[in-house]
């Protein structure tokens, strides 16, 4: 297996578990709990080829929030001047959801704090990027397991 790479071996695992594993389970929650760990390993697989989601929901975000800080410097300096510093925060860590939480926790201290319309612009910032998120995070929702809870 070392000729492949890392997605190429989780695909392998996936396949053999999918083909000859969940075929001889018998247990109906043995099988939800299966069809989940088939699942987790198409989403561990999706980061190794795609990149972590989270860097794409920080950059996402860090460019739009740029652009209205950038468009606010003349109407709301003040409000321009607090995305200036929630971009430039050090993150409390190195990895990427150390940098949402702490980007996100001062992007909500601004739009809790203010309802004008510069921090309602921000707002439809955050809201579009977690329904993106959520809707991209659908796909790795084994709904087999959730179905299993009621």
């Amino acid at each position: 297996m070392i000729v492949l790479d890392s997605a190429q071996i989780l695909a392998a695992v996936s396949r053999s578990l999918e083909a000859h594993v969940l075929p001889a389970v018998g247990g109906d929650f043995a099988r939800v709990q299966l069809r989940a760990a088939l699942k987790a390993l198409a989403e561990v697989r999706d980061r190794l080829e795609n990149g972590d989601p989270c860097e794409r929901s920080n950059r996402i975000i860090e460019a739009e929030v740029q652009q209205l800080a950038d468009s606010l410097r003349q109407e709301a300096p003040a409000f321009a001047a607090g995305l200036d510093a929630a971009l430039n925060g050090a993150p409390a860590g190195d990895a990427p959801r150390d940098r949402a939480r702490q980007l996100g926790e001062a992007l909500w201290d601004l739009v809790s704090g203010d309802d004008g319309p510069a921090a309602k612009r921000l707002l439809a910032i955050l809201s579009a990027e977690a329904l993106r998120t959520m809707n991209e995070d659908n796909a790795w929702m084994c709904r087999e397991a959730i179905l299993s809870l009621t």
